[in-house]
């Protein structure tokens, strides 16, 4: 998917071109993060919850949600840019949030194990990489190849919908509680967020489709690493559940009333 959609959608010269598209992301999670922390040490929340509190806040579901919600909406054209946001948007999920959440769980932090798991683990931060040095070197890979990837692209959609709905399902509505914690937590993720990347965009003059793809991702649900890493290191996994399960039925409501205001 990350090969098929860069390769055929992004050019050398757009993403030279896309310095001013990155910077809107990268600062706008610089500013949530340091918002979150300030409200989450305001709000007295215990050590366990503050990590998963601030990542839930800051960065979004890009991929499993937001391709799919993205290419609904605006089509395979806005692949390049769901890539680009999801370059920036995992790299702060990799470096800083999973060891924030780790910190509230078993009071460990960042470590050069953590750098070296984000360049070689995740299949999809190596498929970006490659597709960005395709694009960049404009090698063009054989058609064969291509007609496989584009193949693969075509499950993402409807896999991430199903990935979805069994997550809401394993948790079960019966158990979601909206209390003050999550209700700010949807705040951030819905709200400030995503005014904050228009007042980014504005400011340095991202506009059409990049504009909307952006205001789109920075309003997905919670991402869902979120739960894996609480339950992994023994944070809040519970909180955690709840505001995955919460926030992606939240967004099938956010998401069309975005769009009237787009």
């Amino acid at each position: 998917m990350s090969v098929y959609g860069l390769t055929n959608n992004l050019t050398r010269d757009l993403l030279v071109q896309s310095g001013s598209f990155l910077l809107v992301p990268l600062l706008g999670t610089v500013v949530i993060t340091i918002l979150s922390l300030l409200v989450g040490r305001l709000l007295k929340l215990p050590r366990k919850k503050l990590g998963v509190f601030m990542m839930m806040c800051s960065v979004s579901n890009a991929i499993f949600v937001g391709l799919a919600m993205c290419t609904e909406l605006f089509g395979d054209t806005c692949t390049p840019y769901v890539m680009l946001y999801y370059l920036i948007n995992t790299s702060f999920v990799q470096l800083l949030f999973l060891s924030l959440v780790r910190w509230s769980g078993e009071s460990r932090g960042f470590d050069l194990k953590m750098l070296q798991k984000f360049l070689t683990t995740p299949p999809a931060v190596i498929a970006v990489f490659i597709g960005l040095a395709l694009v960049w070197f404009e090698v063009r890979l054989p058609s064969l190849v291509m007609s496989y990837c584009r193949y693969m692209n075509n499950l993402v959609t409807p896999l991430a919908l199903l990935l979805t709905g069994y997550i809401i399902h394993d948790i079960g509505l019966k158990n979601v509680r909206l209390d003050r914690d999550l209700g700010i937590a949807m705040v951030f993720r819905f709200l400030l967020a995503p005014a904050l990347s228009v007042a980014l965009c504005r400011a340095f003059g991202v506009t059409g489709l990049a504009h909307d793809v952006l205001i789109v991702e920075t309003a997905m649900p919670v991402v869902t690493q979120t739960v894996v890493a609480a339950a992994e290191y023994g944070a809040d996994e519970e909180f955690a559940a709840q505001g995955a399960a919460l926030s992606t039925i939240a967004c099938f409501v956010v998401i069309p009333v975005l769009m009237l205001i787009l």
